[in-house]
């Protein structure tokens, strides 16, 4: 027999109607609730898609503006060799020939004219200082031994840089030769020329060396000076244009610069990039 104490009927009644309302506002919050956590990640859904697609947006911009300046690069170094030949062919042949008429006016001047003999040989010298600094002009535009080797490119204009500049320039180590591409080898020409007109406008360096290195794989290429040493500010200082335009370039190739100084002791610039397109397309897809 059951001897717990035994509620009146009304009493267990309102306390079941308190329940359910109980129960009932609860059902009423959580369904308040559910709907604003519904319309919280609707919200948050449309931001992300939002988010997501001005980031899809921004990588189309960004990768348009790098094949725009890739475009850029390389109808400047078409133009470069354009004109390098046509001042190379065009002018240099003409300059060839008034050389040759000079030398014919001088065979058949009278002798008794000593003037008119010393104004050809003035003439004729003054001819070649002009083929001389046409020739210098068409290979600064663009090295026709670029096309042939790539490091002795480099040991040429280490060369032209030490008797131009005073500034000790050596190759310690490089390959007789390297398997880099043409456009791969221009690339790294061009930023190694960048390099030598920092040391020459920034660093107030007296000695230079440089090395060429390759593998499978890469071409590394590595200039060390013994100046004032670059700081961390100037690396990472949106105005180091000559900084920047260095790693665009290498970028584009899917390639890398990197730029270490210390202070007092020097600066070291390493450039890094794979030895043909097809390395390149394979490290920018990521794989």
């Amino acid at each position: 027999m059951d001897s717990s104490p035994q509620l009146p009927k009304n009493k267990r009644n309102d306390q079941l109607r308190a329940s359910q309302a109980v129960i009932t506002e609860l059902e009423m919050c959580l369904t308040q609730l559910t709907g604003q956590m519904l319309n919280t990640k609707a919200g948050l859904e449309r931001e992300t898609s939002d988010r997501r697609s001005k980031e899809d947006e921004f990588r189309r911009s960004t990768e348009q503006l790098r094949e725009l300046s890739a475009r850029l690069q390389s109808v400047r170094e078409e133009e470069r060799t354009r004109i390098a030949r046509e001042i190379h062919d065009e002018l240099g042949q003409a300059l060839t020939g008034l050389k040759m008429d000079v030398a014919w006016l001088q065979k058949h001047l009278d002798r008794q004219e000593p003037a008119l003999l010393q104004k050809t040989l003035a003439m004729s010298d003054l001819i070649d200082i002009i083929i001389q600094a046409v020739r210098r002009i068409a290979t600064e535009l663009r090295p026709g031994i670029l096309d042939l080797s790539l490091v002795a490119t480099i040991e040429w204009q280490l060369q032209e840089f030490e008797s131009r500049y005073g500034i000790e320039s050596q190759l310690i180590s490089a390959p007789e030769e390297t398997v880099l591409d043409t456009d791969g080898a221009t690339t790294v020409f061009r930023i190694f020329q960048e390099i030598l007109t920092n040391v020459t406008r920034h660093a107030r360096a007296t000695r230079i060396e440089v090395s060429v290195e390759e593998n499978d794989t890469f071409l590394t290429l590595r200039v060390q000076d013994n100046g004032r040493g670059i700081s961390k500010s100037e690396i990472d200082s949106p105005k180091s244009i000559g900084l920047l335009g260095m790693q665009e370039r290498a970028r584009l190739r899917a390639g890398e610069v990197h730029f270490q100084g210390t202070s007092g002791q020097g600066t070291i610039v390493t450039v890094t990039l794979p030895l043909s397109t097809t390395n390149a397309q394979m490290l920018e897809d990521g794989l």
